[in-house]
């Protein structure tokens, strides 16, 4: 093989940056690199120079620079064949204490082409397609990190308010890459990976790149994730962290009777139909009006011979519709036993909504006992569900009755869902993600905003299996497909890719997909991510916790990245499992040594 003498190499080729030189066949999409031996790595970036005719029709050449990605690197020795391998492998010997050479390895790398720009950077980092092979024994070089940070954001580098920076190169950490945040929020994001790999981090590096811009986002919350966010001192004041309590009168009574079914006990099909009475009743019951509402609680306690009732009020919850079942129930025992002034009590409860309570006897009574036990016991799970989701929401306020306060410029509303069901989850974000979406299509909303999903597979799964998930599946599909017109964006994070709606999915334009090892979830995002290359995608199971492949239009073209770690933390941040297990036993035994403190003063 011909040496080349440094002195030939064009300036850009010194000694350290020179990689290799093009050999055998080449085409305007691959070509193969004969390289020098330790100076490229998988899914680095290089440059070739190259003169390449202009587009015109003559003959003048033009200065080009051809960029490159390694894809894959091969290494062999000629002198070194398979049979010997084995011989020694048999006698147990070492290659060394052989004549065989050693020396004469080559090393060969397949490179992908991604495009080409003048010599001197002029087209502010747009690629145009190569439509022609670059010359075999042309050179190939390690870019600079200017020229390379350059190329990989693209035009990106002449619109730096909306440049987000989230990543360096993974082989080259000197080089910050940074996405397209327009992108992110007008044609949607998908950031995927399996449990462990970074995710969360990631999405919350990208809330915090947005709220610098002061661009309103509503995250969906359901494991407390992102209630660091409020502790970032840049973020400070611009984080509004809320509870979300189950809106039973937002539902139908239909869904409101399947919740009871899954609370409590099953509803018998005659239950069912009295139902609808029940639940209308308590709905009508409840006024805004202060004064009219506390002399509904009073003769509510009254009847019920429930004080509580008249000391904390009622409230637009499922304990009401038991409330409401308990006073038909008691209305009718007192009609049927025309006991006291039953016919007042009917009269006043119509006149209040239960327009149907004097069609009830005796019968009756037993249906809509049997509806009040399973309200109670329903609404007691979902008090528990409640409670638990406050004290992981910490210093949360309860969700504005005005859905659209959550959107307001420079402001992250955080809703916490945990603690809930999943179709419970699924309900809540329905109706908060309908309130957003209407209020845009109907002009009522002035602002943009994008809403992050996170464990997006249990709001948007690829099979409903419930109608609370058939209505979270249909409004995600139409903001996925609609939002951009309106100004919704979508933020779509998940651990199983492979239970995802797929249609859903393929509405992102921009993915970032991190480690993952389940081969169902592989083969679905080959299959529906379009952007992402086979080369890209059989590295999904090999990559570190942090790094990511970027593809889509958020960057110029998929390339292998560190996320930068995000300045917030969440709920579940791993600890050591014995490091947290020592904390914990330390204050307990400050707590017992407080304790017997205040005993012996006292």
């Amino acid at each position: 093989m011909p040496q080349i003498a440094t002195e030939e190499l064009p300036e850009k080729l010194e000694k350290q940056s020179f990689v290799g030189t093009l050999v055998g066949e080449s085409t305007s999409r691959t070509f193969r690199l004969a390289v020098a031996h330790e100076t490229i790595r998988e899914q680095d970036i290089i440059a070739v120079d190259v003169d390449l005719k202009s587009t015109e029709q003559n003959s003048i050449k033009q200065k080009t620079r051809l960029w490159a990605k390694v894809q894959q690197i091969e290494r062999i020795n000629p002198l070194f064949p398979v049979e010997a391998g084995h011989e020694l492998a048999e006698t147990r010997t070492s290659p060394f204490d052989t004549v065989l050479s050693l020396s004469r390895e080559m090393v060969t790398a397949v490179c992908q082409v991604l495009g080409s720009e003048p010599i001197d950077g002029s087209a502010g980092g747009r690629l145009d397609h190569v439509r022609y092979p670059p010359q075999p024994a042309s050179q190939a070089y390690m870019p600079n990190s200017t020229d390379l940070e350059r190329v990989v954001i693209g035009e990106l580098g002449t619109k730096q308010s909306r440049a987000l920076d989230i990543a360096t190169l993974s082989n080259r950490p000197s080089v910050t890459v940074k996405v397209d945040g327009h992108a992110i929020v007008s044609r949607h994001l998908a950031i995927l990976a399996m449990t462990g790999a970074g995710k969360s981090v990631t999405a919350r590096r990208i809330v915090e790149q947005l709220a610098e811009r002061n661009y309103p986002i509503v995250i969906f919350d359901p494991h407390g994730d992102y209630t660091g966010l409020a502790d970032v001192e840049k973020l400070k004041g611009k984080v509004q962290r809320y509870y979300a309590e189950f809106p039973v009168f937002e539902e139908e009574s239909e869904t409101v009777a399947k919740v009871v079914d899954t609370l409590g006990y099953e509803l018998t099909p005659t239950m069912q139909g009295v139902f609808d009475d029940v639940f209308y009743a308590a709905k009508q019951f409840f006024i805004e009006d202060g004064g009219e509402r506390k002399r509904r609680e009073q003769w509510l306690a009254l009847l019920l011979r429930r004080d509580t009732i008249e000391q904390y009020g009622i409230k637009q919850d499922m304990w009401l519709v038991g409330y409401l079942a308990e006073a038909g129930e008691r209305i009718v025992q007192m009609k049927a036993d025309n006991e006291g002034d039953w016919q007042q009590l009917e009269t006043q409860l119509q006149e209040w909504g239960w327009a149907r309570i004097d069609t009830y006897s005796r019968t009756d009574k037993r249906t809509i006992e049997g509806i009040k036990k399973r309200v109670f016991k329903a609404a007691a799970a979902l008090k528990r569900m409640e409670t638990t989701n406050k004290k992981v929401a910490r210093s949360a306020n309860p969700l504005p009755i005005n859905r659209l306060e959550l959107v307001k410029y420079g402001q992250i509303s955080v809703i916490s869902l945990a603690g809930y069901t999943g179709n419970f989850q699924a309900t809540i974000y329905t109706i908060i993600a309908n309130s957003i979406f209407e209020a845009k299509v109907r002009d009522e909303l002035k602002l943009p905003v994008v809403l992050l999903l996170e464990e997006a597979h249990n709001f948007v799964p690829g099979k409903a299996l419930t109608t609370a998930e058939e209505r979270s599946i249909a409004i995600t599909k139409q903001i996925a497909q609609e939002g951009r017109k309106f100004g919704v964006g979508l933020i779509m994070v998940s651990q199983r890719p492979s239970r995802l709606d797929e249609t859903a999915l393929s509405m992102c334009n921009s993915y970032i997909i991190m480690r993952m090892i389940n081969p169902a979830d592989q083969n679905f995002v080959r299959r529906v991510i379009e952007s992402l290359g086979e080369d890209e995608a059989k590295m999904l199971p090999d990559l570190d916790v942090g790094e990511a492949i970027l593809s889509g239009q958020l960057i110029n073209f998929p390339v292998l990245v560190r996320i930068k770690k995000s300045e917030s933390q969440g709920e579940r941040e791993e600890e050591d499992a014995f490091v947290a297990l020592e904390n914990a036993q330390k204050g307990l035994e400050m707590e017992q040594t407080k304790q017997n403190g205040n005993s012996r003063r006292s």
